[in-house]
């Protein structure tokens, strides 16, 4: 579980990420420059601001009319005259530390991101001296620590600096850099930048986060000169870098940090950083075989050979862990969640605004979180669905004049909840999307049933849930055929054909009801379990319209069967109650439509949606069409096709770090599935085993019910699993899935179950 590079970066898709969820950098490894590209979680452009609205409920009156008179086109211009709101902030970059070397020819260069560690090396030799590098960021004492060393006489020599691309300030205060800045009260995203693209407030209830940043050199040996804002070391034994920054947004103090990490010497902290790192990365391990000789070698040539050999399956493995390790290094208990570019992000105009885009990327974000074993990195997402509660209420009310919260396609640091795209023609298609707050709930419940945790599901998910549910009971309204309809609706970002005209605004569309019948029916176990009840919510999951196959034997995306203007769209978002839903099951027709909705899509798309077509795939138990999504996230990402870059980042393109918790997450749909409905584990094993990867094993992933699964396989068969249910939940019976065939084992709390074919 080592990337491993002999070449340093050269552009920031090189560079290599460390992260303790809340400090992200990017590490350069440079020869005559050593960068380090750095993020704070926290550091966004904007400011929070009251709600101050007024009643504009009778806009969504007058537009639901439209729809169920088949009046599309007026809706759609009627929504973008009057229902779109400002645009959400963007997250911004911190700095760059650099550290400018004496250049000298090296040799053997190399560079490591040690996965298992969540540690980057580098070293090369320059006159028979070889100079070593060694980085982290440590969670339990919330630095960046950077160690230099040579193992000859020549010594560490540097000149270190900071920049920044925000309005900041650079000092020099003993052996320590001191950045101090204030952020934009407002960015403009990078596809709407308009006249003032980047504005600072003078008044102060308008003006952005302010942020600070500490570095601190500890010197041994050599020499230390300030000059200006720079600090020139020459000839030291060695040098300790740590870093410490924060924004305004809380009450934490970097000096403080800081401090706290002087107590401990290198040694320590470093030994800190791994025990904490490896109580979540050791959870799950996972092997395809192991390596041949095209494995042993750096991660761009392994990636080449691939391309012409597909012989080196533990890049697969690889891959996987790799989306655990950005996942521990992106999100932990406490921190602010995963946006699109996770926590790492050089642009001052992101893209996209490197925001919470709802309307899958942020949800695929989390997919890997509970079946990988990493249900505590879950927990910064409901913190913030608990923020969308408040201004998603908003949003319910004032524009809806209902209950419970609602929450449309973009969010950023400061909870927006309403639908953005001010005005412009044509942006409902992505901006007119009131349905995340239901698919968020689903994370709450999904949580509940990996983990069981009771007290979760009452404190946590049941409020999240019972307020989805409440906004979607009062708007839903009756069509033609008397089912419970949300009118109007759009399927996220795709157009159809209707009266000769593209339009993206209908009656109603299949995502919208698959959410909304999930969202119900997990309110309505809620009840079940709690003793609690919501009123209507039986009655209204009864009247929700069934799914509808097409013409061409697909699912259709709206109510109706309307020609799609972009036959191979890279959104799927009407097979979302195939995945991450899980209400259509494989062998119906329903499933088959799925399949032939899949194949119409055609066999390329993003990044991100070739790994959302993982799981699909998986889910349909097809195994070779999974895979083939799968490799192709290993691919070299293009202008217009997804795939990676060299550090594995996966490509939209441009980066967005979606698809690589999606290539996680799909690799687990491909080794297990489980199922809990009606209090019964259901265990899928190996539903979709590609003949590719025919021997191996992963061992830790977690099922729904609370049990944890390691499975073992050789020559494309199952060999064994074991399974090990929770030891404070009380015993009950799972059935296991495999081939087609169905056994029934007992599970007692903390005792392991070996199962075998």
């Amino acid at each position: 579980m080592k990337m491993r590079y002999d070449k340093e970066a050269s552009i920031w898709e090189e560079a290599l990420p460390l992260g303790n969820g809340r400090i992200g950098a990017m590490v350069w490894s440079g020869i005559g420059t050593e960068k380090l590209s750095l993020n704070d979680d926290t550091l966004w452009s904007g400011y929070p601001k009251e709600s101050n609205q007024a009643d504009k409920s009778f806009h969504f009156a007058e537009v639901q009319g439209m729809a169920l008179e088949g009046k599309y086109h007026e809706a759609q211009e009627y929504i973008e005259a009057n229902m779109l709101g400002a645009f959400t902030q963007g997250y911004l970059p911190l700095g760059e530390l650099n550290l400018k070397m004496y250049n000298a020819p090296p040799s053997e260069y190399k560079r490591t991101l040690d996965i298992e560690n969540a540690i980057i090396s580098s070293s090369y030799t320059r006159s028979n001296v070889t100079s070593r590098r060694e980085c982290f960021i440590s969670a339990p004492d919330q630095v960046l620590v950077m160690r230099l060393f040579t193992d000859g006489t020549l010594g560490v020599s540097f000149k270190a600096s900071i920049t920044c691309q925000l309005r900041s300030q650079v000092t020099v205060q003993g052996h320590r850099l001191i950045l101090e800045g204030i952020a934009p009260s407002d960015v403009r995203p990078n596809y709407s930048m308009g006249d003032n693209p980047v504005v600072y407030e003078t008044d102060p209830a308008k003006q952005g986060l302010c942020f600070k940043g500490i570095v601190d050199f500890e010197i041994t040996g050599g020499e230390v000169e300030t000059v200006g804002n720079e600090l020139h070391v020459d000839s030291a034994d060695e040098v300790i870098i740590r870093f410490c920054c924060r924004t305004g947004y809380s009450n934490e103090s970097c000096e403080n940090d800081l401090q706290k990490s002087l107590a401990f010497d290198y040694a320590t902290l470093r030994e800190r950083h791994i025990e904490d790192y490896q109580k979540l990365y050791k959870r799950v391990d996972i092997n395809f075989g192991g390596f041949d000789d095209t494995g042993k070698g750096f991660l761009p040539q392994r990636l080449a050979n691939w391309e012409t050999s597909e012989n080196d399956p533990e890049l697969f493995a690889l891959l996987f862990q790799y989306g655990r390790y950005l996942m521990i290094s992106g999100s932990r208990p406490g921190t602010i969640p995963l946006n699109l570019q996770g926590i790492w992000n050089p642009h001052l105009h992101a893209p996209w605004s490197s925001n919470y885009t709802l309307n899958i990327n942020a949800e695929m974000n989390y997919w890997p979180a509970e079946a990988t074993n990493l249900t505590e990195c879950h927990t910064p997402l409901f913190d913030f669905i608990n923020k969308l509660r408040v201004t998603g209420a908003d949003i319910a009310k004032y524009e809806y004049n209902a209950r419970g919260f609602t929450v449309n396609h973009n969010s950023d640091l400061w909870a927006a909840a309403n639908a953005v795209g001010e005005n412009g023609k044509g942006s409902s298609v992505y901006a007119y999307w009131p349905l995340a707050a239901g698919w968020l709930s689903a994370h709450a419940f999904d949580h509940y049933q990996y983990t069981m945790d009771e007290t979760f599901l009452r404190e946590t998910a049941w409020p999240i849930i019972r307020d989805a549910a409440l906004f979607y009971l009062d708007v839903l309204t009756p069509d033609k055929d008397g089912h419970l309809i949300f009118a109007p609706s759009t399927s996220p970002e795709n157009t159809f054909i209707y009266e000769g005209k593209h339009g993206c605004v209908s009656k109603t569309a299949t995502m919208t009801t698959a959410i909304i019948r999930e969202t119900l029916t997990n309110a309505l176990a809620c009840c079940e379990i709690l003793t609690e009840e919501i009123p209507g919510a039986a009655a209204a999951l009864e009247k929700l319209p069934p799914y509808k196959i097409g013409s061409k034997g697909q699912l259709l995306e709206w109510s109706e069967d309307l020609p799609e203007a972009e036959p191979e769209h890279r959104h799927t978002s009407h097979l979302y109650p195939l995945y991450p839903g899980h209400e259509i099951k494989p062998g119906t027709a329903l499933a088959d439509a799925c399949a032939k909705t899949l194949d119409l899509r055609g066999e390329e798309a993003t990044g991100w949606a070739l790994a959302w077509r993982i799981s699909l795939w998986a889910r349909l138990h097809n195994g070779e069409r999974a895979f083939a999504c799968l490799k192709k996230q290993l691919r070299p990402a293009t202008e217009r096709l997804g795939g990676c870059y060299p550090n594995l980042f996966g490509a939209h393109p441009p980066f967005q770090i979606d698809s690589n918790f999606g290539a996680t997450a799909g690799i687990a749909e491909m080794l297990l599935q489980s199922f809990y409905p009606k209090k019964q584990i259901i265990l899928h094993l190996l539903p979709a085993l590609p003949k590719d990867l025919p021997n191996g094993y992963v061992k830790g992933l977690r099922a729904r019910g609370g049990a944890t699964v390691s499975i073992y396989f050789k020559s494309g068969e199952l060999q064994k699993a074991e399974l090990t249910l929770d030891s404070h939940l009380l015993p009950q019976d799972a059935i296991i899935i495999y081939n087609g065939e169905k056994k029934t084992v007992h599970l007692t709390p903390g005792q392991t179950i070996v199962y075998k074919e």
